[in-house]
């Protein structure tokens, strides 16, 4: 069952002088749903994170964050509100440990005023949930590719996210590494919202529960996974001359 929509996206345009990346786009994100954004290879699917997370300004359109309009916020004051957000190469401290990493992550003065108790304990909590405990005090360096990821999204979950973007998390992962990692989104769903991009729809789809489909920046499907491939714009998308 969805719980409330907390992100919610309304017409959202932008263009790049005469180029239009963002056509319109609709989009509702729901507490504790995994839902997919899938589309070909410049369909606007990161323009449309970075739009979100507010590294761009729309031209047009409305973007809502647990009901309040956070359409002209700074990318800072959106992560106060609770938006999380990861990108497609991992950026860490490698010379740091896990936890010194995730300690980094809770305090972050620049977004959140809290004192050294209370970003322990968003560390810790976010440690648990990651499955990275046995790798608190390891360097970073030293972890596999797969499990830098997850301290990636480790370090999203110490800022308390109500809503965490995955932008490509399974990217240069093994295959074994990409199912391991799938069933961490699908425990980590139970905490917070996620909206991922994924390229691997074998995966993506597996554990998706919702599913939006961009292409040439606009919305051109958006329903059920079991629907999804089947739908005929989809089908062309993939399968025809957009590939």
């Amino acid at each position: 069952m969805k719980g409330p929509c907390v992100l919610r996206l309304r017409g959202v345009a932008l263009s790049f002088g005469r180029v239009e990346v963002l056509r319109g786009v609709n989009l509702d994100v729901h507490a504790g749903v995994r839902h997919l954004l899938l589309g070909p290879n410049g369909a606007g699917k990161t323009t449309l994170f970075n739009t979100i997370n507010g590294h761009l300004r729309p031209n047009a359109g409305t973007i809502e964050f647990d009901g309040n309009d956070v359409t002209r916020l700074s990318t800072g004051q959106r992560a106060r509100r609770g938006l999380g957000r990861t990108f497609q190469i991992a950026s860490l401290f490698p010379h740091l440990t896990v936890w010194d990493n995730l300690l980094i992550a809770a305090q972050a003065p620049s977004l959140l005023k809290k004192g050294a108790q209370a970003a322990n304990a968003d560390a810790a909590a976010a440690l648990e949930q990651s499955g990275l405990a046995a790798q608190r005090n390891m360097i970073v360096g030293n972890l596999a590719y797969g499990q830098q990821r997850l301290l990636e999204i480790a370090m999203a979950l110490a800022t308390q996210p109500r809503v965490l973007l995955l932008d490509e998390p399974m990217a240069g992962l093994t295959q074994e590494e990409r199912g391991s990692f799938a069933e961490r989104v699908v425990e980590l769903s139970k905490h917070t919202g996620i909206l991922l991009i994924e390229h691997d729809l074998e995966v993506a789809l597996r554990i998706a529960e919702h599913v939006t489909v961009l292409s040439l920046g606009a919305v051109v499907f958006d329903g059920k996974p079991a629907d999804a491939l089947s739908a005929p714009i989809v089908k062309e998308i993939y399968l025809g001359s957009q590939q």
